[in-house]
């Protein structure tokens, strides 16, 4: 029931209201007393809660007494709900996009995203609208969320590709984007890399901090994305026209550079397989 009524508050109900709603559909129909007891809502609040949801449409009122209440078909009352959500965010953009527009642009050459949600929607938004190339630098298999997007924008730009961890995996996913394998045991990394931190399946774990390097990407040579892991939560650094975006981009050059095509192996198909099981729960 606790998992119900948090989704029920995504769609705007109250606690209490979402509490009641589903304490009246488990009894099929109820009196205030028999509400509260179900619901766990406190009798003196469950009458005004239960007009609530009347006014919402959402349960009948028996004209009798004591007043009995009966909840609505839980389909029908769910795109009720729903319909309300969609109009008023449909209010709400066209308020926005309205004074956005009248609003003065300023640029600002740092921007950053956090969230699961914000750095995915980032991520993709970049490798869609970029106009000439992108590259990308991953050191776990992040990668695997854009998939997707990474094979349908390599139809129409050059998309390089840096893995560090089983690279062949991606071969035949991410569509006519170049898959190139980043080595370890490079003299320069094995001296650089203890010094940031230390590699591993999950990331660039940066010494002394939380921060867990993840991605970095350079779209069009003028734009750029550094993507770490802060705790729980994701981070990403835009950048563009600065000497941090220079720095980002000479680095993913370099790497670019010192890293080999990856070449068909016998394990590559066996290796895509898993990944692709992995890469359906992004799509």
């Amino acid at each position: 029931m606790i998992d119900v009524t948090h989704h029920f508050m995504k769609l705007g109900l109250s606690e209490n209201e979402a509490k009641a709603y589903v304490a009246t559909i488990a009894l099929g129909e109820g009196k205030v007393k028999e509400i509260s007891q179900e619901s766990g809502v406190p009798r003196s609040k469950t009458y005004e809660i239960m007009e609530q949801l009347a006014e919402k449409g959402l349960v009948e009122v028996e004209n009798s007494t004591p007043i009995r209440y009966r909840a609505n078909e839980p389909m029908e009352a769910s795109n009720h709900l729903m319909k309300d959500i969609k109009l008023a965010n449909d209010e709400v953009m066209k308020y926005l996009i309205d004074i956005g527009r009248r609003t003065e642009k300023r640029e600002n050459p740092i921007w950053t995203s956090k969230g699961d949600w914000a750095t995915d929607h980032k991520m993709r938004e970049m490798i869609e609208s970029a106009k000439s190339d992108v590259v990308i630098i991953c050191i776990n298999r992040h990668l695997i969320r854009y998939a997707k997007q990474i094979s349908m924008a390599s139809e129409t730009k050059p998309i390089t590709i840096v893995l560090v961890h089983q690279p062949e995996s991606f071969v035949g996913l991410l569509g006519k984007a170049k898959i190139l394998k980043l080595k370890l045991d490079e003299p320069w990394q094995e001296k650089l890399v203890p010094e940031l931190g230390a590699i591993s399946e999950k990331g660039l774990m940066i010494k002394d901090s939380q921060y867990n390097l993840e991605l970095l990407m350079t779209c069009d040579h003028h734009d750029s994305m550094l993507l770490s892991k802060e705790g729980e939560s994701y981070r990403a650094i835009m950048c563009s026209g600065t000497v941090l975006n220079f720095v980002i981009q000479k680095l993913i050059e370099d790497l670019v550079k010192r890293a080999e095509v990856v070449k068909k192996d016998t394990n590559s198909r066996k290796l895509s397989t898993n990944v692709e099981h992995e890469f359906t729960g992004w799509t």
